[in-house]
C-alpha cells in the first residue's frame, strides 16, 4: 500500500500540468471558449455561457491549429529530408503532443512474434504519466495509468501460471474493485480529459504500473584462486567466510569480498485496491520522455505563446458581431397616422421590400412620410486591431507566411521570400533539436533494449 500511496501522491503532484494541458489542447483543436469566469455576482461559469447570458455570440477565428499543422508539416518534411521514417507517424503525432503541450513520452516493451523478441515503441499520454522528478529532470519514482479487459491483464501478467491467473481474477472481481468504474466515453471524444488516479471506464479495469529505483547490499567477491569476479548477495557472507577457513587450512588463496550498495529498477503492476499483480526487476526503466524546456522544472509549450493573442483575436472578433448586430439595416420608419386604410401594414412591408412595389400611404402636409434608416458602424479600428494580432503571433511562434508556403506578391524577390522561410525555421530550430534529441535517446534505447 506504500507503493501505492507513493504514486497515488505523485500523481497529484501533476494536476496542474495535467489541467494546463486540457486547456492548451482545447485551443487548439477550437474549443477557445471554455475556461472558467465569474459572472457579476460572482458565480463561477464558462465564459460562452458568459456571453450568452449578456446576448453576446461567442467567435472563433481558430489561428493556433494552423500553426501546430504548419509546424508538424515542417517537422514531417525534415525528417523525410533525413530518410528518417521507421516511426514516422509515431514521431509526429508525438511532436504534435510535444507542440501543445510541452510533453513527448514513449514507452518501450519486448514484443515477441514468430521471428523472435522486437521492441514496441508506444506514444504515452502525459494524462495518465506521472513521475516524481527533479528540476533537472532525473527521477527514481514514476509510473503509467493503464486501462485494461480483465482478459487482457490475465493474459499479461499470469505468465503461464494457473495459480496466478486465478488470483488476478481473485482481485479485480472482488468487491472492492467494483466500485471503481467511470463513464465510457463516446467514440471520437476526448477519454483522458478528466482522468482519475483509480477510476477505469466501464467494462474497464484500472492497472497502475510504478516503477521505483530501489538499492540493495551486496558483496562484490574476487577469487583469487580462480581469478573470478562475481557478485553474492549479503545472506552468502556465511558460506564464504566458511569457504575461506578451508582455505586458510589448505593454504590456499582466499575469496576476497567488498561491500557495496548497488541500484536497480522495480517494476510493479497494482490493482487500484493495492494488491501486487505483477513485478521484476531490470537495469532502467522502459521510459524515455522530454520535458520543454524545463528551466527550472517549469514546462511551457509552443502552443502556451500564443493563447492570449488568440484570445484577443476571438474578443475583437465577437466585439464586430455584436456591432453589427445591433446596427440599424434598412428599417422602415412609417409614421401610424400616415397608413393607408386600402393596404395593410404587412402589405406596406412586403411592397416596400419588392423591387417594383407600390406602397400607398396618406400624406399629411408638413410631415416627413415613411423612410427607411440605414446606418453604419463607426471604424473603431477592429480590422486593423485583428491583423495586428495576427502580425504579433507569426512573430512570437515563427510561423509567417513563407513557412506556410503563401503565395509571395509579385513584387517580392525569391531571395527575400527564401530569407523569410529562412528566418522562420531558425525560429523554430530549437523546438525541433529539443524533439529530435528526445527521438535519438528512443533509438539508442531501442538498440539496447534487448541486447
Amino acid at each position: 500500500m506504500n507503493h501505492l500511496n507513493h504514486a497515488k501522491n505523485t500523481w497529484l503532484l501533476g494536476a496542474t500540468l495535467r489541467s494546463r494541458r486540457t486547456r492548451l489542447k482545447r485551443y487548439t483543436f477550437g474549443d477557445q471558449w471554455g475556461d472558467i469566469v465569474l459572472d457579476s455576482n460572482g458565480i463561477p461559469m464558462q465564459e460562452r455561457e458568459l456571453l450568452r447570458k449578456m446576448n453576446h455570440h461567442p467567435a472563433t477565428n481558430n489561428i493556433i491549429r494552423q500553426l501546430v499543422k504548419t509546424v508538424t508539416g515542417c517537422y514531417r518534411m525534415r525528417v523525410k529530408e533525413r530518410a528518417e521514417g521507421k516511426y514516422a507517424e509515431l514521431d509526429a503525432r508525438t511532436f504534435e503532443e510535444f507542440l501543445i503541450s510541452g510533453c513527448a513520452i514513449h514507452r518501450l516493451s519486448r514484443h515477441s512474434d514468430g521471428n523472435g523478441d522486437s521492441v514496441k515503441v508506444s506514444q504515452v499520454n502525459p494524462a495518465r504519466f506521472f513521475i516524481d522528478m527533479d528540476h533537472d529532470g532525473t527521477t527514481e519514482f514514476l509510473g503509467e495509468l493503464h486501462d485494461m479487459t480483465l482478459k487482457q491483464i490475465v493474459m499479461r501478467h499470469s505468465h503461464g501460471s494457473r495459480q496466478k491467473a486465478a488470483h488476478i481474477k481473485r482481485v479485480y472481481e472482488g468487491a472492492n474493485s467494483r466500485i471503481y468504474h467511470a463513464p465510457r466515453a463516446m467514440l471520437g471524444e476526448s477519454v483522458n480529459d478528466s482522468v482519475s488516479f483509480l477510476d477505469a471506464p466501464q467494462g474497464r479495469h484500472r492497472l497502475i504500473e510504478i516503477w521505483s529505483f530501489e538499492t540493495r547490499e551486496r558483496l562484490r567477491c574476487h577469487d583469487t584462486k580462480s581469478g573470478a569476479f562475481y557478485y553474492a548477495a549479503m545472506h552468502e557472507v556465511q558460506g564464504i567466510n566458511a569457504e575461506n577457513r578451508r582455505r586458510a587450512k589448505s593454504r590456499h588463496p582466499p575469496i576476497n569480498t567488498r561491500w557495496e550498495i548497488t541500484g536497480e529498477w522495480r517494476c510493479r503492476f497494482l490493482s487500484p485496491t493495492g494488491e501486487i499483480i505483477d513485478e521484476y526487476t531490470a537495469d532502467s526503466h522502459p521510459y524515455i520522455y522530454n520535458f520543454y524546456p524545463l528551466i527550472d522544472g517549469e514546462i511551457h509549450s509552443f502552443v502556451e505563446d500564443v493563447i492570449e493573442h488568440q484570445r484577443n483575436i476571438n474578443r475583437l472578433l465577437t466585439l464586430n458581431d455584436r456591432m453589427l448586430a445591433t446596427a440599424a439595416k434598412g428599417v422602415l420608419l412609417f409614421p401610424d397616422n400616415q397608413k393607408s386604410p386600402h393596404m395593410s401594414i404587412d402589405e406596406t412591408a412586403q411592397n416596400w421590400a419588392a423591387p417594383d412595389g407600390v406602397v400607398i400611404y396618406r400624406a399629411i402636409p408638413g410631415l416627413p412620410g415613411p423612410q427607411q434608416v440605414m446606418s453604419s458602424t463607426a471604424d473603431l479600428g477592429i480590422n486593423g486591431m485583428v491583423e495586428q494580432q495576427l502580425r504579433l503571433i507569426e512573430e512570437i511562434s515563427g510561423v509567417g507566411g513563407a513557412l506556410k508556403g503563401a503565395t509571395p506578391s509579385s513584387s517580392t524577390a525569391a531571395a527575400h521570400y527564401d530569407s523569410q522561410r529562412e528566418s522562420s525555421l531558425t525560429a523554430l530550430a530549437d523546438i525541433f533539436e529539443s524533439f529530435e534529441s528526445f527521438t535519438q535517446r528512443r533509438d539508442n534505447a531501442v538498440k539496447n533494449f534487448i541486447s
